[in-house]
C-alpha cells in the first residue's frame, strides 16, 4: 500500500470514527430529551390529579354549614387560610391546602414534593392578582419539583449548569349560589 492508499485509509477511518461519535451523542442527547419528557409528563399528572382532588372540596370552613347563605364575612380571613383546627386532621375545605408540603412517588418511582398555596383574588383589569380581603373567588397553585439529586427536572442556567425546574398549575375556584 503506498502513501496515498494509506492516508486514504486513515482519513476514511477519522470520518467514520467521527460520525459515530456524533451519532452516539445524538442518541445520548435524545434518550435524555425523553427522559425529561416523561418525568414531565409524569409530574403534570400529578398536579392534574392534586387539583381533581382539591376541587371537590368545601369553598370555605363555612360552607360545611348548607343551612344558611353565607357571606363574606362568613368566610376565613385571608391571613387565616390554612389548615384549620376543628378539622380532626381532614382536609375538608379548600383553603385546608394553604402552605401545606406533601411527597409523593409517580409511577416511575421518582419522588415529587407538591407545594400548595391558596389565596382570594380578584380581577384588575385583564389580570387576576391576589386580594387582602374576603372574596367569593380563591386561586390555588400547586408547584411540583422533583425531590431527586441530581434533579429529573431541570434546565440549563446560562454557565451550563442544572438548574432544578419547578412545574406550577393555578385554577380559580368561585363561590355562586343560584336561588
Amino acid at each position: 500500500m503506498n502513501t496515498g492508499q494509506t492516508l486514504l485509509t486513515l482519513g476514511a477511518m477519522v470520518l467514520l470514527t467521527t460520525s459515530v461519535v456524533n451519532f452516539n451523542n445524538y442518541i445520548y442527547d435524545q434518550d435524555v430529551t425523553l427522559m425529561q419528557n416523561q418525568y414531565r409528563m409524569e409530574a403534570l399528572s400529578i398536579l392534574n390529579e392534586e387539583i381533581k382532588k382539591i376541587s371537590v372540596c368545601y369553598f370555605d370552613e363555612a360552607m360545611t354549614d348548607v343551612s344558611s347563605i353565607k357571606k363574606l364575612t362568613d368566610f376565613t380571613q385571608p391571613v387565616n387560610l390554612g389548615f384549620d383546627v376543628n378539622d380532626n386532621g381532614k382536609m375538608d375545605d379548600f383553603d385546608d391546602y394553604n402552605d401545606q408540603t406533601r411527597t409523593v412517588t409517580g409511577e416511575s418511582g421518582a419522588p415529587y414534593k407538591l407545594l400548595y398555596n391558596i389565596a382570594y383574588v380578584r380581577l384588575y383589569k385583564d389580570q387576576i392578582i391576589k386580594a387582602t380581603k374576603r372574596k367569593y373567588y380563591k386561586r390555588l397553585s400547586v408547584s411540583i419539583v422533583d425531590d431527586y439529586a441530581p434533579p429529573l427536572i431541570y434546565k440549563y442556567a446560562s454557565d451550563g449548569s442544572k438548574i432544578r425546574d419547578t412545574l406550577r398549575v393555578s385554577v380559580v375556584k368561585s363561590l355562586w349560589y343560584y336561588n
